[in-house]
């Protein structure tokens, strides 16, 4: 047990599963002019998820003979071929199939990657060729098209360089700051000579490349470095634990335990709702119970969320695209928050809209002048003795005021609890999808959904820990920063459900594409 401990620690180093995540799919062209015509190297690297997918689609598994998987190769490769929308001079032309080459690697969790090389030849004998790669659109990854020439052509003008940074999907690079390409489209003008020319540099002119559907995977991870923490990675503990024909009970709870250090390891990982819950329990009178709940709602909703989109990649793939189920999910995970902020917000600026609605109920129905007891003496002055003073003028002044000032809520809204955790385990993250959909494959679908669960508690415990913490620090403040008369509570419980609001904007817009930050709020 201890060296397996040792290995799965030791795995953090290991080589991330996919350079651009487990949904992506990576694209690589290369176009090159010569006398006889246009040569294509079009290259697809299908990251787990959709590897996945094709291989049901194929109705066959990684342990296929090879030839079977070239023959389905070489057919999907005609089916790519024809989604490619190339024409010479405005004329429509089909590109040639003329070989294929399908590679089959490990993955994350045991599940397989899936490489394609395919050649084909594009009649021409010069002029302007327009090409766009028209499939996998809406999936995330490298796009990649090298534009090169031949012997005795001239390359006049071109939309990308021959610079080939990926070598056609072989080695990314390792710089963690550079943008991965996103080219789908590209353009040359070129000729053909009967006789030599000398052949100078083309003037490269960038052309509109179509828009993304979904946001273009972040430079971080395009490196084994730059993996999220908490990822499941090829050749990690994990990974091999599922490739085991025989799983002792030892094995089965050390694979329990590596489960939820990755939950909690991807819960510091931006996005996942560390300030929401912060933001929402400072500006509240929230207690242990209401963090412990919170964490309950997290791992209910994100075991669920997993197992659906677990059950849309199983069944569904040919209609719907995990990734864009993804990112649904996160836009109604952003627009839940910034509800919930917007309300709670609301409801603690709206006392101060109405003017002097501060409940003083100064009651002076008891300003009770005893004028029974007023016993003065009115005997004439000269029948007074000396130094006489009169009875006691008995005046009992009763003021009640009750000023309530209390700017903070009474009791959080198990409603508003609700939302909140359900919000932050809405979005299913890609690790506990692969570690699901990894378990399935191998026929151990309960224990997938074991290592989901743990994965979940793991991501909910951090939450929870983060809401005790938040506490506990408000309790050590002394006892009159605590008040509700205190100007630093009376601003945390505006700031942060306004904080609460931002973020959900910020998270709707980010899933919707319509920003793409290099850092997301945790």
């Amino acid at each position: 047990m201890i060296k397996n401990i040792f290995l799965f620690f030791s795995s953090a180093a290991a080589l991330f599963a996919h350079p651009m995540g487990n949904f992506s799919v990576n694209h690589y062209a290369k176009l090159q002019p010569s006398a006889n015509g246009v040569e294509l190297q079009y290259v697809l690297d299908l990251a787990e998820i959709p590897t996945f997918e094709i291989l049901r689609d194929w109705n066959i598994d990684r342990t296929a003979p090879p030839a079977e998987l070239q023959a389905h190769a070489a057919t999907q490769a005609r089916l790519w071929l024809k989604n490619l929308a190339v024409s010479v001079n405005g004329v429509k032309v089909h590109p040639k199939f003329e070989s294929v080459t399908a590679m089959i690697a490990d993955g994350a969790g045991n599940l397989p990657i899936l490489r394609i090389t395919t050649r084909a030849h594009i009649d021409s004998q010069g002029g302007t060729l327009n090409y766009e790669d028209r499939n996998y659109v809406d999936r995330a990854g490298w796009k990649e098209i090298v534009v090169d020439h031949g012997n005795g052509v001239a390359l006049r003008q071109a939309s990308q360089s021959n610079r080939d940074i990926s070598k056609a999907l072989t080695q990314y690079p390792a710089d963690p700051t550079l943008a991965p390409p996103q080219d789908l489209r590209a353009e040359i003008v070129w000729t053909a000579p009967r006789t030599p020319v000398v052949v100078s540099a083309p003037v490269i002119q960038q052309i509109a490349q179509p828009q993304a559907a979904l946001p273009a995977p972040s430079p971080v991870t395009l490196t084994a470095k730059g993996a999220p923490a908490g990822s499941v990675t090829r050749g990690d503990y994990l990974s091999r634990f599922l490739h085991e024909r025989e799983l002792t009970p030892w094995m089965i709870l050390l694979a329990l335990g590596a489960a939820f250090v990755l939950g909690s390891a991807h819960a510091f990982t931006p996005g996942h709702g560390k300030t929401i819950v912060a933001a929402y329990l400072v500006g509240s009178r929230g207690t242990l119970k209401h963090a412990a709940f919170l964490g309950a709602m997290v791992t209910f909703t994100h075991t669920i969320a997993v197992f659906a989109l677990g059950l849309v990649t199983l069944f569904l793939f040919n209609y719907v695209v995990p990734e864009r189920v993804t990112q649904v999910l996160g836009a109604v995970s952003g627009l839940s928050i910034a509800a919930i902020g917007g309300w709670t917000l609301y409801k603690r600026l709206r006392p101060r809209a109405q003017t002097h609605s501060h409940s003083h109920d100064h009651d002076h129905h008891h300003h009770d002048h005893d004028h029974h007891q007023h016993d003065h003496d009115h005997a004439p002055i000269t029948n007074r003795r000396a130094g006489s003073h009169p009875a006691p003028h008995s005046h009992d002044h009763h003021h009640h005021h009750n000023h309530d000032h209390s700017h903070v809520p009474a009791e959080i809204s198990w409603k508003s609890l609700i939302a909140l955790g359900a919000s932050g385990g809405l979005v299913p993250c890609e690790s506990a999808l692969v570690l699901l959909l990894g378990a399935i494959a191998l026929g151990r679908v309960g224990l997938g959904l074991l290592l989901l669960l743990s994965f979940s508690l793991g991501l909910a415990i951090v939450l929870m820990g983060i809401g005790i913490l938040v506490l506990y620090a408000k309790n050590l403040l002394p006892e009159n920063k605590r008040s509700s008369h205190h100007p630093l509570v009376r601003w945390a419980s505006v700031a942060s459900p306004a904080i609460v609001l931002i973020i959900g904007i910020v998270m709707t817009a980010v899933s919707l594409g319509l920003i793409q930050p290099k850092w997301m709020i945790g």
